[in-house]
C-alpha cells in the first residue's frame, strides 16, 4: 500500500512509490471474452483486469473496488476469479491487498470467494506437480496467499494450517520412502511451507493443529541430509570453521522461523514484520466485513515425484540462493528489541527474488527496466535505509552468482544492477562495498561464482565509462601471477578488453596495474612456429595456397600427390590445414568462416571417422584453441565455436581434445620458456570452450522445444475457436437461426481441417525434440567423462587440501593457487554445471569412473555430479 511504502533510502523518484502496475510484466493471461453479464464484452473483461491490477490497497480504492465488483460477479465469478489468481501471482508484493479484497466480496458474494479458494487449491495442486522455475514461484506465492486467508476470514486458522501441513507431509513421505533423488523436492516443500509463514504466523499459530505442523517439519529437517549440494556452495567455510561445516539454507530458513514462532507463542506482535503491512491498516473498521461465511478448501493432494537420479532431481530443484559475506550488523541488525527482526531479511529477500521472476519479461523494453523500476519501490522499512541498499545489493550478487546457474541470464542481473546505480544516487557505493568484501574473501570462493563476477564487473565496468576505485586494488601487482586476487583482476581485465578497445581498458588502469594487460590481440607466434616445425614444410605451401584462393579437391589432390598426407598422418595433415586456414583468416570471424567453409571438404576427409579409421577432429579444436592461445582474449573460443557451427566438429571432438591435453600436458599449456603451446585445462579459454561444446547443444534443444511449443499453442487456440464454433452453433439452432447455425457449422469444419494440418506440425516439431536431448546427453556425459578419467588420478593432493580446513588467509595474505587446484575447481564447476543435461546413464558412467580414484577426489567430483543426497564417496569405494 501507498501509506506504508517506503523506498531503498528515499532516493529512487524522490522517496514517492511509482509501482509499475501496467499489467505489461504480466506473462501468460488473455482475457476471456464469454459470459451474459453487463460487463462480458472484452473491453468490460479488460476494465475488469486492469482495476484488480491496479488496486493499491487504499481504503477508498478497495471499498469502490469490492463495490464495483459486486454488482458483476455473480454472472462473471470465474473470469474475476482467474483475474485475481493472476494479481496474486504477478504482483507479490500486494498478496495482503488481494486477500483482503476477496474477503471484502465474501458477505454479498459468497459464491466467488468459494470459486477462489476451490480454484486456488487446483492451482496449487497443478503447479506442485510441476518442476519447471514458472511452476515452482507460482506455487510458493499461491501457498503464501493461502496462508493469509484466516487473517481476512476467509477460511478457519486450522483449514490453512491442514494445506500447509499437507505440503510438510509431502515431504515427510518423500523422505521416509526414500527413493532415489528424493530430498532437492522434499527441501523445496518444507521451504514453501515455511515461507509462507512470516505473513500469517501469529494467526496461524492459534490453531491446535500448527504446533503438529512446525514438529513434522522438524522431523523432516532430523531425517534429511544437511547441506544436500555442497558444490553450491558460493563461499568456502570461514577459517576456524570444523571441516565438515556446511551451508544450509533450509536449517537457516528454520532457525529463522522458529526463533519467532518460541517468542511468539509469548507474544504475538512477534511475528510482526515490517515490511508486510497488516490487513488491519489496508482497510479498518466498518469498512470491512466479517460477517461472511468461512469457507472449507478441498484437501490438498501432492503429487508424488520421481526422478532418475539425484543430478537431475538437484537440477529441477537447486538450493535456494544466499550470499552472507557483508556483517549482520549492516544488512539486517542484530536482532535487538524494536530492531529488525529474524524475519525482516527472509523477506526481504522473498520480495527481491519474486520482483526478478515477476517482471523479468519485460528487462528488455525501456530504459529502466520494469525489474529495476520495482526494485527500487520494495516496501522496505524506512529507519533502516543504507541497511536496505546494503541488504538489495547483497541479495542480488547472490541470485547472480547462484550455483549451478541463476534463475535468469547472467545480463538480466547486470542490467537490474546497472540501472539501480543510475536511479538510487546512493546505492553505487553500497554495492561497491558488496564487491569490494567478496574481493577480499575471493581465496574462498568458488571458481564459477568468481569467474561470473568477474564477468558482471567487465560489462558493469564498460557501461561506466571503466570508472572503478582500481588504486584501492594496486597492490595485486606484487602479488604471484596465481594468487587468487590477481587471478581475479586479470580476468575482469581480460573480459575488459573483450568489450572495449586494448588501448582505452589500459588507459583506465594505474599504471601499477598495466601488467595485468592481456599481450596485444595477435596470434600465437609460438604455436605456429612448432606446426611449422613439425609440418615438413606443409605449412608454408598451404599458406601459398590460401593466398591463390585454390578450392578443397585441389589442396587435398596435393597433400596425396605430394607425400605431405602420408608423412604428416591424416590428423597431422588436418592440423596444418587448419592451422593455414585460421592464420590466413585471422582478419576477423567472417574470415573465419570463409576460410573454414572453403576448405570444409578436404578437413572433412581427413578427419572423418571411416569403418577402417577413427575420427581426429579432435585435432583441429586443438589448432583452433592454440593458435589464438594466450594471445587474444577471446578468439580462441571464438575460432572453436566457428568449427562447431559448420560441423567440422562435434562436443564429443571437444571431450576428446580436453582429455588429450590433460593427458599429455607437454602437448598445452606454457612451458618453462614462457612459450605458449596450446590451451590446457586451468585456463579460463578451456574452461570457455568446455561450456560452449554443451551451451551449443543446449541452446539447439531449446530452440527446438521452443518451436514445438509454439506448434502446441496453435493446435490448443484452434480447438478452442473450433469449440466456440460449435458452441454458437448449437445455440443458434436451439433459437431457430438456422441460417448463422450454418455458417457457425461451416467454420467449425474449417477450422477442424486447419487443426488436422496444426497437429501433423506438432508432431514433426516433436521429433526433433527428442532428438536434441540425447544429443545433448550425450555432449554433457561425454565431456564429464573425459574430465573425470582423466583428472581424476592426478587430483589427489588438491582434493585432500580442499576436504581440509580453509586456510586462514583468503585475502591479500593468501597463498598464490596451485595449478591442480585450480584444475580441480574447474572440474568441479564443469561437472555441476552440466549434471540437469547428463541423464541417469551417464551420471553412472561418471559414478563408476570414480570408484577407483582417491577418497577425496571421488567425494568432490561424486558431489559435484550428485550432491551430497546421491553420492557417498567412501560408500562407492567400500
Amino acid at each position: 500500500p501507498r501509506s506504508r511504502a517506503a523506498t531503498m533510502g528515499g532516493d529512487f523518484r524522490g522517496g514517492k512509490r511509482h509501482r509499475r502496475e501496467d499489467g505489461s510484466h504480466m506473462r501468460v493471461f488473455k482475457p476471456t471474452v464469454g459470459g451474459t453479464g453487463p460487463m462480458a464484452g472484452s473491453r468490460e473483461l479488460e476494465e475488469m483486469r486492469e482495476a484488480i491490477i491496479h488496486c493499491d490497497g487504499s481504503p477508498e480504492m478497495m471499498k469502490h473496488l469490492s463495490g464495483l465488483l459486486a454488482q458483476d460477479l455473480p454472472a462473471l465469478n470465474e473470469p474475476a476469479c482467474r483475474f485475481v489468481l493472476e494479481c496474486v501471482q504477478n504482483l507479490p508484493v500486494k498478496t495482503p491487498v488481494y486477500a483482503t479484497l476477496v474477503a471484502m466480496l465474501n458477505h454479498g458474494c459468497g459464491e466467488f470467494v468459494e470459486e477462489v479458494v476451490r480454484a486456488t487449491c487446483e492451482l496449487l495442486e497443478t503447479l506442485l506437480a510441476s518442476a519447471s522455475l514458472d511452476d515452482r514461484i507460482r506455487a510458493r506465492l499461491l501457498l503464501r496467499f493461502v496462508a493469509v486467508w484466516p487473517i481476512v476470514g476467509i477460511v478457519s486458522e486450522s483449514a490453512a494450517v491442514d494445506i500447509l501441513d499437507a505440503v510438510v507431509c509431502a515431504a515427510l513421505d518423500a523422505a521416509e520412502k526414500g527413493e532415489p533423488g528424493w530430498q532437492p523436492r522434499a527441501d523445496y516443500l518444507a521451504y514453501i511451507a515455511l515461507a509462507a509463514l512470516p505473513w500469517a504466523g501469529g494467526t496461524l499459530q492459534k490453531a491446535k493443529e500448527f504446533d503438529r505442523m512446525m514438529d513434522s517439519i522438524e522431523d523432516y529437517l532430523r531425517k534429511r541430509r544437511q547441506g544436500p549440494d555442497p558444490a553450491a556452495m558460493l563461499f568456502a567455510p570461514p577459517a576456524g570453521s570444523a571441516a565438515d561445516t556446511v551451508d544450509d539454507w533450509l536449517e537457516e530458513c528454520w532457525g529463522r522461523v522458529n526463533e519467532v514462532r518460541k517468542a511468539g507463542a509469548q507474544d504475538e506482535a512477534s511475528w510482526t514484520v515490517k515490511s508486510i503491512p497488516p490487513v488491519t491498516d489496508i482497510v479498518t473498521g466498518d469498512e470491512f466485513e466479517y460477517a461472511g461465511h468461512k469457507h472449507t478448501p478441498p484437501p490438498l493432494k501432492v503429487v508424488e515425484m520421481t526422478f532418475s537420479g539425484a543430478a537431475e532431481a538437484l537440477a529441477a530443484y537447486p538450493v535456494r540462493p544466499r550470499l552472507r559475506i557483508l556483517p549482520q550488523e549492516q544488512t539486517e541488525g542484530l536482532w535487538d528489541a524494536g530492531d529488525w527482526g529474524p524475519l525482516e531479511r527472509f523477506v526481504a529477500e522473498e520480495y527481491i527474488a519474486d520482483t526478478l521472476w515477476a517482471f523479468e519479461p519485460g528487462f528488455r523494453r525501456d530504459t529502466t527496466i520494469p525489474a529495476a523500476d520495482q526494485m527500487g519501490t520494495l516496501p522496505l522499512p524506512a529507519d533502516h535505509p543504507e541497511r536496505c541498499q546494503f541488504l538489495v545489493a547483497e541479495t542480488l550478487f547472490g541470485e547472480m552468482l547462484a550455483l549451478p546457474r541463476p534463475a535468469h541470464e547472467a545480463v538480466f542481473y547486470h542490467i537490474v544492477i546497472q540501472d539501480l546505480c543510475k536511479a538510487i544516487p546512493s546505492f553505487p557505493k553500497m554495492m561497491a562495498k558488496v564487491v569490494g568484501q567478496m574481493f577480499r574473501q575471493i581465496g574462498r570462493m568458488e571458481f564459477e561464482a568468481r569467474e561470473r563476477l568477474a564477468d558482471w564487473m567487465a560489462h558493469h565496468l564498460s557501461c561506466f565509462d571503466l570508472a572503478w576505485p582500481w588504486q584501492s586494488w594496486v597492490h595485486v601487482a606484487d602479488q604471484a601471477s596465481n594468487h587468487p586476487q590477481r587471478t581475479f583482476c586479470s580476468s575482469v581485465v581480460r573480459r575488459l578488453c573483450r568489450l572495449s578497445y586494448y588501448d582505452r581498458v589500459k588507459e583506465s588502469l594505474p599504471d601499477e596495474l598495466h601488467c595485468l594487460m592481456p599481450n596485444t590481440p595477435a596470434l600465437n607466434p609460438d604455436y605456429i612456429l612448432e606446426t611449422l616445425n613439425g609440418s615438413s614444410g606443409a605449412l608454408r605451401d598451404l599458406q601459398a595456397f590460401m593466398k591463390e584462393k585454390k578450392p578443397a579437391p585441389e589442396v587435398m589432390e596435393w597433400l596425396k600427390t605430394s607425400g605431405k598426407l602420408d608423412a604428416l598422418g591424416r590428423a597431422g595433415a588436418a592440423k596444418v590445414l587448419t592451422v593455414a586456414a585460421l592464420q590466413h583468416g585471422q582478419k576477423c570471424i567472417t574470415h573465419h568462416n570463409v576460410l573454414l567453409k572453403r576448405y570444409e571438404g578436404a578437413l572433412t576427409e581427413l578427419t572423418q571417422e571411416t569403418s577402417e579409421l577413427e575420427g581426429c577432429a579432435d585435432v583441429m579444436v586443438a589448432a583452433a584453441a592454440g593458435i589464438w592461445a594466450g594471445t587474444h582474449p577471446h578468439m580462441a573460443v571464438t575460432a572453436v565455436s566457428r568449427l562447431l557451427e559448420l560441423g567440422l566438429a562435434k562436443p564429443a571432438d571437444v571431450a576428446r581434445w580436453l582429455e588429450s591435453s590433460i593427458s599429455d600436458e607437454t602437448a598445452a599449456g606454457t612451458d618453462d620458456d614462457g612459450a605458449s603451446r596450446g590451451v590446457a585445462w586451468g585456463t579460463a579459454d578451456a574452461w570457455d570452450i568446455a561450456c560452449l561444446a554443451v551451451e551449443t547443444v543446449a541452446a539447439d534443444r531449446e530452440n527446438r522445444e521452443w518451436k514445438a511449443s509454439a506448434a502446441r499453442r496453435k493446435v490448443e487456440a484452434a480447438e478452442a475457436q473450433a469449440a466456440r464454433a460449435t458452441a454458437d452453433a448449437d445455440r443458434a439452432a436451439s433459437q431457430g437461426r438456422h441460417v448463422d447455425a450454418g455458417r457457425a457449422k461451416e467454420a467449425a469444419g474449417r477450422i477442424e481441417g486447419k487443426i488436422a494440418r496444426l497437429r501433423a506440425e506438432l508432431d514433426d516439431a516433436s521429433l526433433p525434440v527428442e532428438h536434441a536431448g540425447a544429443q545433448l546427453a550425450d555432449a554433457a556425459g561425454a565431456l564429464c567423462l573425459a574430465l573425470v578419467k582423466s583428472l581424476a588420478p592426478k587430483l589427489a593432493d588438491a582434493a585432500a587440501d580442499a576436504a581440509g580446513p580453509t586456510p586462514a588467509e583468503v585475502g591479500a595474505d593468501a597463498a598464490p593457487e596451485r595449478r591442480d587446484a585450480r584444475a580441480l575447481a574447474m572440474c568441479v564447476a564443469a561437472l555441476r554445471r552440466f549434471r540437469s543435461y547428463v541423464g541417469a546413464e551417464h551420471e553412472g558412467k561418471v559414478r563408476e569412473a570414480l570408484g577407483g580414484a582417491p577418497a577425496e577426489v571421488a567425494t568432490a567430483l561424486g558431489e559435484a555430479m550428485s550432491g551430497r543426497v546421491g553420492f557417498s564417496g567412501a560408500a562407492m569405494i567400500e
